[in-house]
């Protein structure tokens, strides 16, 4: 888990599902992976506000 800059000692107190989610976002940042969906402002915060 060097790669995510965790010691193992947290990795092992870890949430299983928080870890796999940080391995996701790694993956997505370094091309392993693509996004299941592309997020833009306009699709969360609805025109007019």
């Amino acid at each position: 888990m060097a790669h995510l800059h965790l010691r193992p000692l947290e990795v092992e107190l870890m949430v299983f599902g928080q870890l796999l989610d940080l391995v996701d976002c790694w993956l997505i940042d370094t091309g392993g992976a693509e996004p299941v969906r592309y997020w833009f402002i306009d699709d969360i915060i609805p025109a007019g506000i």
